[in-house]
């Protein structure tokens, strides 16, 4: 979604920890154990989740390649400069 200019903030209620709740002391431990800050650490827990939540609802990831992505994919894959064998004694 793009981001525009007037866009609010999003207010944060705080909670004991629960299944469905996050404590504020909670978030700061994870975001001391991440190292990010704590907007840092509720968006990335955020983009995971929606990667989670929705990852069903975006059926183009998860289709199966096509011929010519294949054949794009051999076309770029690294030559080898080596040579198979059958030991490696």
């Amino acid at each position: 979604m793009p981001t525009t200019a007037t866009q609010q903030p999003l207010k944060l209620n705080f909670k004991d920890d629960t299944l469905t709740t996050v404590s504020r002391d909670a978030l700061k431990a994870i975001a001391r154990k991440l190292g990010f800050n704590e907007t840092q650490t509720v968006l990335y827990a955020l983009a995971r989740l929606r990667d989670e939540v929705l990852a069903e609802e975006d059926t183009e990831k998860l289709l199966p390649l096509t011929r010519s992505q294949h054949q794009a994919i051999a076309k770029a894959e690294p030559k080898g400069k080596g040579r198979v064998i059958g030991s490696l004694l």
